[in-house]
């Protein structure tokens, strides 16, 4: 089985911190809980990362893009690259968000 290393970019964590920033405007707990199972699922990455779909957009990309969801509301876009996970996008499901990818 191999291992994978989690590379998330600068982009994805600028996702997940606005993410987290509208989760804490309800609740300081539960956007750390939130923050925390984001990072947890990221890593789970390192292992098995094609037991996620490939996620089909109406843009084309040059490469594989797989979709995980977190959490149900929230998804990450990546790709796995030799022995890389590439972590591009974590978006909030719930908005419309063809445009950012």
């Amino acid at each position: 089985m191999n291992n994978y290393v989690v590379t998330i970019t600068s982009k994805a964590n600028e996702d997940i911190a606005e993410c987290i920033n509208f989760v804490n405007k309800v609740s300081s707990e539960a956007a750390k809980t939130l923050l925390d199972d984001i990072y947890s699922s990221l890593q789970s990455l390192t292992t098995f990362p094609e037991r996620f779909p490939i996620f089909s957009m109406p843009k084309s990309f040059p490469f594989e893009i797989r979709k995980q969801v977190i959490d149900v509301r929230y998804i990450a876009l990546y790709s796995i690259e030799d022995n890389k996970i590439v972590v591009y996008r974590v978006l909030d499901s719930r908005r419309k968000f063809d445009y950012l990818v």
